[in-house]
Parts: C-alpha cells; structure tokens; sequence
C-alpha cells in the first residue's frame, strides 16, 4: 500500500500543471449563437476555444480559468460561482 502511494506522488509530480488552465464557460446550441459569443469575448480581450460537444449536438466555449468570471459577465451569465463579494456583517443588537 505504501508503495502504491509513493507511485502516485511520483506520477504526480511528474505532471506538468497548466499555469492557466481553460474552463468551460458556456454551452451554446448552435453555431451562429457561437460565432457570436467568440465575437463577444474577442471584443473584450478573452481568447475562448469552441469544442463541439457531440453528447448534446452542441457546442461549449472554454476561456482560461483566471478570466471566468469576465466571460461568463460577457455572455450574460450570472457569474455568481466565480465571483465573490465580501458581505457586510451585520450591526451588534443594541449598538448604533
């Protein structure tokens, strides 16, 4: 067992780790909506990649992970996942 977890932090190692991995931002039905929404991401600087997802007959977008939540702001998509606003704690019963 022990020998088994050492071949696996040595696989491990071994990989080279993308410094800015891509991540899919979207799904999109057809291939007008995608020359669009690429149109869209070239207009504010994100280089985006088209994979045709052949499960679904459709297509997804990948942009690189540190501009996702700047890409899916772009197409319209909430981005709530990626983006995080700090709260404001709320006042002390009592105290003004």
């Amino acid at each position: 067992m022990v020998q088994r977890f050492r071949d696996r932090i040595k696989w491990l190692k071994g990989r080279q780790v993308q410094s800015d991995p891509l991540v899919k931002v979207a799904g999109v039905p057809s291939k007008q909506e995608v020359d669009g929404c690429l149109e869209a991401l070239l207009q504010q600087g994100i280089q985006a990649e088209v994979r045709q997802d052949t499960d679904i007959s459709g297509f997804e977008l990948w942009a690189p992970a540190s501009q996702e939540a700047q890409a899916r702001l772009c197409l319209g998509l909430s981005g709530h996942s990626v983006i995080r606003l700090p709260r404001q704690r709320p006042a002390a019963k009592g105290k003004r």
